[in-house]
This record gives C-alpha cells, structure tokens and sequence, in this order.
C-alpha cells in the first residue's frame, strides 16, 4: 500500500499542469533541443504530455499516443474511431486515460509492450455518444473526467455521469483539485462532485476566452486569450499588469503552467513562450528566434529534471529550464564561433571569427530583449582572437594588427600581421607587450592613449599564449614548447631567452599551454598541470593540481576569478576549483557537462566577471553561467528495453510498444517470459534511457547473463544483437550512464532459447533407447559372432592340431630320413678312414717289414765278416737308415693329410696363426690334439721325454700363453 501511494504522488507530482521542480534563468536562452514532424514521423500537431511513472514521455498527436524514450519515437496506440487524440491524464498504475475526438477511454501495457486501448463510450447512452473533441482529460480522487464542449463525463465505478451546459462549454480548468468550467452563458462554474455551481459574480468571465487558471496567494491568476491577465480575488476580477501586456494581448495566450518560485509559463499562439513571474515582470520570451521551432504552443508541461515539454502546433520542443546554463544569443549569432567576450563599460563585447559584436548588456540581462541585439562594430570583420582591458582601455587584437574599441568605433593602433593577445610588462602598468603571428610587439600609454612603439628583436615565434612574471614572459608554443624571455631596458630586444620542452620535464613538447594562478606561473600538458622547480631548472607536476585535476587530461585551460576560484577545461571537462577556509578545495564539474566538444580547440575561454556572471566562448555562440539557482544531478532514472525480436525470421517481434505489430487481444500473466525455438537462437535488442537531458549523449552497458561473463564497456550504442546462441536461459540487462554520471536503474529481460529437437529431454530419452537397444543388438551380435568364431576357432584347432601332427610326422620322417642319411654318411666316413687307416697301416706295415728285412740282411752280413771295421760300418748304415725312417716327411705328409681331415684344417690353421711353427712343433701339437701324452709322443717324434717338455716350453712362448694356462686345452680348442 505505501509504494502504491508513493507512486501515485510521484505521477501526480509530474503529472498536474500547476506543479513541477523547474527553475529558470532570467539571463540568457535556456537549451533547447527540438524534435520535428521528420524526427519522430508522425502528425506535426500536438495537444498534450504527460510522464508515467518510470519516465517514458507520452504525447497526445494527431495520429495517436506519441511515446518518446529518449531514442525512438513511436506511435503505441490509437483510439477505437481512429481519431486525433487531444488530452492525456495517467494515474498510478500508469493506466492512460485518452480523450479523443468523438471517443474517449484509456490504454494500458501488456506484458509484451503493447498498448490495449478501451472505449469508454459504450457505456454512454446512444443520445449522448454524439461528442466533439474531449479537450482535457483529469483524474480526480477516484473519477476520471473527461471534457468536450458539449458535455462533462465523470466516469467512476465504470459508470459514466454526464453533465451537459445550458448552451455549450467553453473551457475546462483544474486548479489543486478544483475543477472550474467556464460556460458561455453562464460564465465561470465550480464543480462540486455533482453540479457545476456558478462563481460569485461569474458572469464578469463571459466572453474573456479563458485559457488557464492558477492559484496564486494574491487570488485566481486567470489567462484570457486576447485580453491579457486578470485576477480575481473577493469575488472581484481586476487587471493584471504585466511587462509583457503588450506582448500577449497582441500575440493571443493559447495555454500556461505554473512554474517554480512562482513562474508562469505562458504559451501563446503567434510568439512562443513567455515566462513572468509573480508580479508580472518579463523572465523569459523564446520564440522561433531564439531556437523554438514553431509560434504556436499548444501545451506545457515539465518532467521529474525540471524540463519544460513544449507541444507545438508544428513539433515538440524540449527546454532546459532548471539548467543553469543559457546562451546569450539573438538571430544575429546563433552560429557564431567566439573566441573571447569582455563586459565594458555596460556593453557585452564578443570576439567572433566574423569580427566584433557589442549589445547593451544592461537592458539584455533585465529581460529587456525584444529590441536587444549583437551590433557588429564597422571595421573589423576578420577574426579578432582577443579583448581585454588594459589601462581602462579595451583593446582588440586581430588579423590585421590591434585597435581601441570606443564605444561601438574602432581606432587602428598598429596594423601587423596579425595580434593575439596583450599583456601587461610587470612593474611598467604604461607598457603592454601584444603577442604576433611573427613576433612580440611593443605599445605605451602615453596621455591616456596606447601608442605603438615598435616590434622586439630577436623573437620571431608565433606568440599566441603569453603570461608575466616579475622579471619574464613566458610564451607558449602549441607545437614546441615554452619559451621565457627577459628584455634590455629599452625593451626593444630580447636579451635573454630559455627554452622548455620534453627534455626539460614535460611529458611531451605539444599542446603546452602557461597560466598564471596565484602569482605563480603554471603549465598545462597533456599529462596534467606542471611547475618549474627553480633548483633543478626542471619541470615537474604540480602535487595540489595533480591531487585535484589528476596526470591524465589535457590541461587546456586555467583562470582564477576575483573571488578567488580557478576555472579549468581539463580534456573535455569543465569544471570550477573552490578554495575553502580550511584550505582545502571543492571540484564542481556536473553543471558544465554541456560544454562537451563545445569549445574552439585551441580557443578555450571563459570570462568571469565581479558579479557571478561567467561566460564561455564556444563553436556554437557564448554560453552564460550563474550559480544563483542550483539544479540536482543526482536523479533517478530508469533505462528500457525498447524492443525485442528474433532476427530470423525477419523481424520476429518479441516486444515492442511500436503500434499494432503484436496481438493485444488478453493480457496475460504479468511478466514476459519467452521460451523460444532454437531456429530463433539470434535475438536483437533495442534499449533506451528515459533521461532527456543531452539523451544523445547517454552511454550504455549491456550484459547477457548465461552468456557473456561481464558488462560491456560504456558506448552510445542503443541496440545490441546476438547471433548462435545456444540453448539456456538469458537474461538480458542494460543501464544507462548519463552526461552527469547518474548510472540508471537497470532494465532485464528474460527469455529461454529451447534446445534443438535432437537436443531436447525426449531426444535424449530416445537417444539412451536406443543407445541401450544398439547396446543389446551390439551384444547379441557379439555373443553370436563369439559364439560363431568358438566353433570355427574349434574347428581351425582340430584342422590345426591335424595339420601340425601331420608337419610333425613329416618332420619326423624327414628328420629320420637326415639320420639315416647322415649315419651313413658317418658309417661311410669311418669306413672310409678305417680303409685309409688300414691301408696307411698295411703301407706302414709293408715299409717297416721292409726296413727289418734291410736290417735282418745287414745283420747277416755282420755276422759273416769278421773284422770290426766291416761290422761298424754295417751299424752305422744301420743307424742311418733307422734316423732317416724317424726324420723323413713321407709318412709325416700321409698322417697331416689324414689328420686335417678328421680335425677340420687343423694344421693349416695352426699355421696361419703361428707361422713361426717348426714342423716338429707342429707334429708336437697335431699329437697334444690327439690327446697324447708327453712318454707316447716321444718315441714318436724320436727325442726324450725332457726333450719333449723343452718342445712344449718353446711352443708355449711361440703361442703366447700366460705360465698358468694349459697349453694341451689351447690346442684341443682350437
């Protein structure tokens, strides 16, 4: 119950004609942002605005309810007949009660973002149905009325009383819940509930062409169409005079709401809007010259930041009167660059790239303005850079060299190729040192007049920005640095010059600019404020600027004001350093957001003044600051989705309030939440804030949770698409950042995107189906292929194990077969060599049976001589044919042929490995092979058995072998 009270007071508060936050200056020309017929597309004829709870801007147009967001216009509905829709009213549940031509009824959003509209007609009687158009529209307590000049209809309790005029109505009137109807027969009625009752002395209102009433402590403020203001106060209707008789009674009032601090806002139907206040003196007067795009003004209201909504016969303005900024503008200037302005002597100088202008600032800043205007001054219409005071003189400099401005003349002081700017030489106030395109030039007041003196030498540096200190001039050059310059007495040549760039400190050698702050000379760098530390001759930042402004901005501007506050454009803010008693400083930048990419780059200016009056020169004319009423930055406001559809197919619409592209024929539950098809996994977003103030200047983040992990970075993007997505619930969020940094409410949308049929629970319940029955398939495949491949795997064992036993019979065969041949072989050998045994033996035999009977004759022949001689001889032939059969080769020769064939090669192969083997060393190792001991071998090779060792010795040593091995296993093994 209490948040439905504080949202009914919240509409009500932004909602009534006679209440509203707004404030406005009285100097200068408010902001004015126009929307035409071409922006929002719809008819140029606007009626009435209201704002519902969260913000959104309704319009009653022509060719329905116009909505505006803050980005897109659109029309949300229409009324039943199709008819021009002419008043609006909204109550706390943002229903809006319509009223038409010839019908009236109220809309309401469907959680799609539709508008339903329903006709409250029906309920009248068919004799009262006949209506023109239903001008006003009010909710009061818990009725709604609506009113046409034919008749009043109270619709409560949906029921509808009709109250019909003696004659005809003329004008309807809500004043803080009262409802007054000004009858033309009858004059000036008060609705009680029931009837309308007749003011005292009413009929003085007949034939006044009422068109506002405001309660005020002096009375009943009435607005008469031709007749100007009245109030009536004890029953008595008198004349209110106003400032603006004239300006009204000849332009004729067509509507007016009550503004802060007692304001009226008037808007009449050949001039604009009027503004006066309490007492009737003029304010304001904005009309087509001063930026309004249409005359005639057919209805005011102000939103919950204190704009002012202007409805026009042709468009809708939006005017920014609680800013505290205005433009000090006329026909003349309105596009107009300024590169300096300058107060003298009662007159507003500006310096313009198309010359000099000068108004009487005076009767401007009165509100006298009708007859106020910027006067161009003959004789310049170059681009004049600057203006001061010098010497209570006001000095222009300009393309073609530095004139006197007296009054509205000019006088020529020097012509030079070209003048930026004067300053004035420390401790000689009669010397002014004027900084050139090509140089520094030299004028002195001499009998209260500059004169021109001559140009400096030996500096030849374009001089544009150009400060003192006690002993020197520091000069800024834009692409090299800072230069400081000290003079000779004469001052007519430099006499000392030090330069300071990057090497000397600075963060970089461009864009250096030199201010002089509390007698002190300070840079601006790209990096922040820097200052000169006289020890080390070096630049360094400057700690309070740095803590204040930080080190990363262009510092593009400093100035201090006589009351002691610096003013600075830091990148592309602007802002205001307070200095406080306690020492420390306050940072205001919220008021001069507006100025963003407003400035000339290059040309920054701001003009302080002693009484509060600040100025900024801009690309798009000089813009007036005064802090006297402050405005709050702080607001709340909400952001929306504007609209949601699928990309495919094409334009698929989701939700949208656009008019008649969703169904609106149920309501539905109270929330919208989307299961979509997989096909329509591409989705666009549209998105707004419902802020108004610079809206084209509001940044967005976004972030779709369930698929991205974070916010987005600040943009001015107002759509957002998203393509592929995959199945899973989303929610889309989005909030809005304005020029003042107030971050919105933010704004979600959810929705599902369904998985694709082959991803859905009844696709994964049949995939697990048949994933169990290919599994089961699967296994009794492989249960039949086992079973299958065991009787063959069976089969190809037996066929196998046959196999094998018939190869191993074979092989067995065969290898039976090998043994018999290789036994007769072996049988055939060892006959063989028991032949060549037996015939070598039988030979041996044979030869030995020989060598006996040569003995056995020997012999007998010694027995047969007697003489010893003989007999000796006979003996040593003996010995000698018995040393010759021992040593001879023959038989040596048969046994190596037979013994290398029984022992593979033996002797050759001892040979070729021992060749210093004598051939009794050899016999030695053939018997050593044949395993013979030393007593067997030594008759054989007829020595002794020492003899036989001492061979054995030789042959070791020849062989190589160590005392320890034995050379009879040597030998066997070999």
């Amino acid at each position: 119950m209490t948040k439905f009270k504080i949202r009914f007071l919240v509409v009500l508060l932004f909602s009534l004609l006679h209440t509203g936050n707004a404030q406005i200056k009285k100097t200068g020309v408010p902001f004015i942002t126009n929307y035409s017929p071409k922006s929002y597309k719809a008819a140029s004829e606007n009626w009435d605005v209201l704002q519902d709870s969260k913000g959104m801007m309704f319009f009653a147009n022509h060719f329905g309810i116009l909505q505006f967001d803050g980005v897109r216009w659109n029309i949300v509905t229409q009324p039943e007949n199709k008819s021009m829709v002419r008043s609006l009213a909204i109550d706390a549940k943002d229903k809006i009660y319509v009223g038409a031509q010839g019908d009236f009824g109220y809309a309401v959003q469907l959680p799609n973002g539709q508008y339903k509209y329903t006709s409250l007609v029906k309920l009248l009687p068919t004799a009262n149905r006949n209506f023109g158009d239903v001008l006003h529209t009010v909710i009061r307590n818990k009725e709604v009325i609506f009113f046409s000049k034919e008749g009043l209809f109270v619709y409560k309790d949906n029921k509808i009383k009709v109250i019909r005029p003696a004659s005809t109505f003329d004008e309807f009137f809500e004043v803080n819940k009262v409802i007054y109807v000004s009858d033309n027969v009858k004059g000036l009625l008060k609705f009680n509930g029931n009837v309308l009752e007749p003011l005292p002395n009413s009929k003085q209102f007949i034939g006044l062409k009422i068109k506002k009433i405001f309660e005020t402590k002096n009375g009943l403020v009435v607005l008469t169409q031709k007749d100007g203001l009245f109030v009536y106060k004890n029953n008595q209707l008198k004349n209110f005079v106003t400032e603006a008789d004239y300006l009204l009674k000849q332009n004729q009032i067509s509507t007016g709401a009550l503004l802060s601090d007692g304001y009226f806002g008037i808007g009449t139907r050949q001039s604009g809007l009027v503004v006066l206040d309490s007492e009737g003196k003029l304010i304001q007067h904005i009309n087509k010259q001063m930026g309004l795009q249409h005359d005639y003004v057919t209805n005011l209201k102000t939103d919950k930041e204190g704009n002012l909504w202007v409805t026009l016969k042709e468009g809708i303005s939006l005017i920014q009167i609680s800013s505290p900024l205005s433009k000090i503008l006329d026909a003349s200037n309105s596009e107009t660059k300024i590169y300096c302005s300058q107060i003298y002597e009662n007159k507003l100088y500006i310096a313009t790239d198309n010359g000099l202008f000068w108004l009487d600032w005076n009767a401007y800043k009165n509100g006298k303005r009708e007859n106020v205007h910027f006067q161009h001054i003959s004789g310049m219409s170059e681009n004049v850079w600057n203006i001061g005071i010098f010497g209570g003189s006001l000095l222009a400099f300009e393309k073609n060299g530095i004139f006197e401005i007296k009054g509205t003349s000019t006088k020529l002081l020097a012509k030079i190729d070209g003048a930026w700017q004067g300053v004035i030489v420390p401790n000689r106030p009669d010397l002014l040192l004027v900084g050139g395109y090509t140089g520094l030039y030299l004028l002195k007041r001499i009998n209260g007049s500059w004169v021109y003196q001559n140009k400096i030498k030996g500096f030849e540096e374009s001089s544009r920005v150009m400060v003192t200190d006690n002993d020197a001039v520091w000069i800024a050059h834009g692409y090299k640095g800072i230069f400081k310059i000290k003079f000779n007495k004469n001052f007519d040549a430099v006499w000392s010059t030090e330069f300071y760039n990057r090497e000397n400190g600075f963060p970089s050698s461009l864009f250096l600019n030199t201010f002089q702050i509390d007698h002190q000379i300070l840079f601006g760098t790209t990096k922040g404020v820097y200052k000169l530390d006289k020890k080390t001759n070096k630049m360094i930042p400057d700690a309070v600027f740095t803590k204040y402004l930080g080190m990363d901005s262009h510092i593009r501007l400093l100035k201090e004001d006589n009351q002691n506050n610096i003013w600075y454009v830091s990148g592309e803010n602007t802002g205001k350093i307070s200095r406080k008693k306690t020492g420390h400083f306050d940072v205001e930048e919220l008021p001069f957001r507006k100025l963003r990419y407003l400035y000339i780059p290059g040309f920054e200016n701001i003009q302080t003044t002693a009484t509060g009056d600040v100025f900024f020169g801009t690309q798009e004319g000089l813009i007036h600051y005064n802090n006297t009423k402050g405005k709050s930055y702080q607001t709340k406001y909400k952001s929306i989705i504007a609209e949601v559809k699928c990309i495919f197919p094409k334009d698929s619409l989701l939700f949208s309030s656009r008019y008649d592209v969703l169904p609106t024929n149920s309501e539905g539950d109270d929330t919208l939440f989307p299961v979509l098809a997989y096909s329509n996994n591409a989705l666009h977003f549209s998105f707004a804030s419902l802020y108004y103030d610079e809206a084209d200047a509001t940044k967005y983040e976004y972030w779709l949770e369930g698929f991205e992990p974070k916010w987005s970075d600040w943009s001015l993007q107002t759509e957002k698409e998203y393509t592929n997505l995959p199945e899973n619930s989303y929610v889309f969020h989005v909030r809005a950042k304005n020029i003042y940094d107030v971050v919105s409410e933010e704004a979600v949308f959810r929705f599902e995107i369904s998985p694709p049929w082959y991803r859905t629970s009844w696709a994964y319940l049949l995939y697990v189906l048949l994933f169990f029955g290919l599994l089961y398939a699967i296994v009794r495949y492989q249960k039949n292929l086992a079973e299958r491949e065991k009787a063959q795997l069976i089969l190809n064992q037996e066929k196998e194990l046959l196999r094998n036993r018939a190869e191993l019979n074979e092989q067995k065969l065969a290898l039976e077969q090998q043994n018999t041949i290789i036994m007769r072989e072996n049988l055939e050998a060892t006959i063989t060599l028991k032949n060549v045994k037996v015939a070598s033996n039988t030979v041996n035999l044979i030869h030995l049976n020989e060598i006996l009977l040569s003995i056995k004759e020997l012999i007998s022949e010694i027995k047969k001589e007697k003489e010893a001689a003989i007999s000796f001889s006979l003996l040593t032939k003996i010995n000698r044919i018995i040393d010759h059969e021992l040593q001879g080769d023959q038989h040596w020769n048969e046994f190596e042929e037979i013994f290398n064939q029984l022992h593979d090669n033996f002797m050759q192969r001892l040979k070729n490995s021992f060749p210093e083997l004598t051939p009794r060393d050899m016999r030695l190792c053939a018997y050593l092979r044949m395993n013979f001991n030393t007593k067997e071998i030594a008759p054989l090779l007829g020595i002794s058995v020492r003899g036989v060792e001492d061979t054995r010795y030789r042959i070791r040593k020849k062989l190589q072998l160590s005392s320890d091995a034995n050379i009879t296993e040597f030998i066997l093994n070999f």
